[in-house]
């Protein structure tokens, strides 16, 4: 896809939500920000975990063979 196309769609869902959020009730609001800051931090946790530097045991060996 194209990357300004996918810029501008992302633009517009991040639009939309906050247009929902400013027609709640404020204590709802609060739910849903709440919400989003709870969603983002895991998601950070899972992204930092998944990058991390983490040793996978014993190193895989290569064989030689040589073909006569």
């Amino acid at each position: 896809m194209n990357k300004e196309f996918v810029k501008k769609m992302i633009k517009s869902e991040m639009l939309r939500c906050s247009a929902i959020k400013e027609i709640l009730p404020e204590p709802i609001k609060n739910r849903v920000d709440d919400f989003e800051r709870e969603a983002a931090g895991v998601l950070k946790e899972i992204i930092l975990e998944t990058f991390e530097d983490k040793p996978e045991g014993k190193a895989k060996e290569c064989k030689k063979v040589n073909i006569n």
